[in-house]
């Protein structure tokens, strides 16, 4: 841990190290834990703890490594609403891997099935554009092969599949006819979807951006959000984050009011930094379409995780919950 924190504590050295198990169901995607620190003679701004993201026991390599190449190549001092990393490592070979990231724990968390306030995803939205506008169509993006794409998945089986394993956890759910419907279509003709959706413009997307991996400021001092747990990362168009953070983590009823206006902006931002030859109309049918990202990983939660714990399952009713309602409020299929 010395020679870790090197950085960051100079010539000092750890006197001794904490660990504590922190998050929930945890195993398939990481082992994550809290590190309290003490050492001999640490300068002020020594970090007294860190938050250790390992390997997943039983698919390492599969998430955690992309987290930890993100943090080396995509984030590292752009100033993004991330943690800072203060070390991280991955093994080639094996796809082992460790990142030390910043304890945040001070920042507000907000549970999923509770969902957050449009101010709180107002928030995310402009620190996504920023990131977004950052890597809009960089080419060098093309060259990083560790970046998840859709069509590594067997999405078209794990669809086939959806419904059935829907109706044996969730019993009295009904799937929306236009859900299903486009998620047909998206699994019949993956390549003309994946077009759409991770071909040009594109840039560095989370994937997975929902309020569980969002961290609010509460203080003056703080930082607005914090987008956390990068496992996912991929190259994509950039709506694909804005219609998975607004249909996974506002109610019905706030998103449906609101999406308009936080569409808006964050074309705004985009604008603002510099993207140009990206119009309004394109940004709206953009988002429509990138429904397509939120029901990718839906179905893959579903089929692959167990889901049977109380809190799995009330976040899959949720999750649920809140994809039926976009669909019955838009016909993304009308787009394609």
């Amino acid at each position: 841990m010395t020679n870790a924190l090197s950085a960051s504590i100079g010539t000092c050295t750890v006197a001794s190290l904490r660990v504590e198990r922190i998050g929930e169901d945890q195993g398939w995607t990481g082992q994550v834990g809290r590190i309290r620190i003490e050492y001999t003679d640490a300068p002020p701004d020594a970090p007294d703890s860190v938050i250790a993201k390992f390997s997943p026991l039983d698919i390492r390599g599969v998430f955690g490594g992309r987290e930890v190449n993100f943090y080396q190549e995509i984030a590292a001092a752009q100033g993004f609403a991330v943690p800072i990393c203060y070390h991280s490592v991955i093994d080639a070979q094996t796809g082992e891997n460790i990142a030390l990231l910043e304890d945040l724990s001070n920042l507000k968390t907000v549970p999923f099935v509770d969902g957050c306030t449009p101010a709180q995803a107002e928030a995310a939205v402009v620190a996504l554009a920023e990131i977004h506008a950052r890597w809009w169509n960089d080419p060098t993006l093309t060259s990083k092969e560790w970046l998840f794409s859709i069509a590594e998945s067997d999405f078209a089986e794990w669809w086939a599949q959806y419904p059935d394993e829907i109706a044996r956890l969730l019993p009295h759910t009904d799937l929306s006819p236009r859900l299903l419907e486009f998620g047909d279509r998206f699994a019949s003709d993956l390549p003309a979807m994946l077009q759409r959706i991770e071909g040009a413009p594109f840039t560095c997307i989370h994937r997975d951006i929902h309020v569980d991996n969002l961290l609010f400021g509460s203080e003056p001092q703080d930082p607005k959000v914090i987008l956390v747990d990068w496992q996912t990362v991929g190259r994509g168009r950039g709506t694909s984050d804005i219609a998975y953070l607004l249909i996974s983590s506002l109610s019905p009823s706030d998103r449906k009011s609101n999406e308009r206006r936080l569409v808006g902006m964050y074309h705004d931002h985009l604008t603002a930094s510099g993207i140009e030859d990206y119009s309004q109309d394109q940004c709206w049918s953009d988002y429509l379409v990138s429904a397509a990202s939120k029901l990718f990983i839906t179905v893959t939660a579903t089929i692959n995780f167990d889901n049977t714990t109380p809190h799995r399952t009330a976040w899959r009713t949720a999750d649920l919950e809140r994809l039926t309602a976009f669909f019955d409020d838009h016909n993304p299929i009308s787009e394609l």
